[in-house]
């Protein structure tokens, strides 16, 4: 179901992507068999082009030099996304919208993807340090915004990354608080 209406609170460059409970759904999410989506599970075709296109991961348009990354503290110590960018405004609605990033989400969830989709036939090609994380405590999130970046196989993950050179690097804001902060 698309919804057009300026005050559903979805920014204009947005409306073309379709929406599932008044909330849009993402270029890099999965599309399961049955035609609903899988929110929490890439679509490993799109990730990559959006990857090396420098596409929007929300939108899936070309991102100019203001690219937003939502990064947690691990991702941010090694100057590495493990998704890909998105246009300020589409960060923006993300950080809200996005339970995780919103912070409405105090664990991460239990049931694990990878067995999921496996028993809908179905390959996961997410990042496997995903199964580590099912039912922990949520960790810290920040946007951080970059010029450039540049896409490389991340070396533990064996996944394609975003790496974000220091000089690229123009601002993070933390939008989720670790468990006994507040939020900023």
């Amino acid at each position: 179901m698309h919804t057009n209406d300026p005050s559903s609170g979805i920014p204009p460059r947005l409306l073309h992507r379709p929406t599932v409970g008044g909330l849009v759904v993402p270029y890099t999410t999965l599309a399961m068999p049955d035609g609903r989506w899988r929110f929490g599970a890439i679509d490993y075709a799109r990730q990559t082009t959006a990857f090396t296109e420098k596409l929007c991961q929300t939108c899936g348009t070309g991102l100019g030099n203001r690219i937003v990354f939502a990064m947690r503290d691990t991702d941010l110590a090694e100057l590495t996304s493990h998704e890909p960018g998105m246009h300020p405004e589409c960060a923006a609605y993300s950080a809200s919208a996005c339970p995780m990033l919103a912070g409405r989400m105090s664990h991460h969830q239990h049931t694990p993807t990878a067995a999921h989709l496996a028993a809908l036939d179905l390959a996961f090609h997410g990042d496997p340090t995903t199964e580590s994380r099912l039912g922990q405590p949520a960790q810290r999130w920040s946007l951080a915004w970059a010029s450039s970046y540049r896409p490389y196989m991340h070396p533990r993950t064996k996944q394609l990354a975003a790496l974000i050179l220091p000089e690229q690097l123009l601002r993070v804001r933390p939008i989720t608080a670790t468990s006994g902060e507040a939020a900023s």
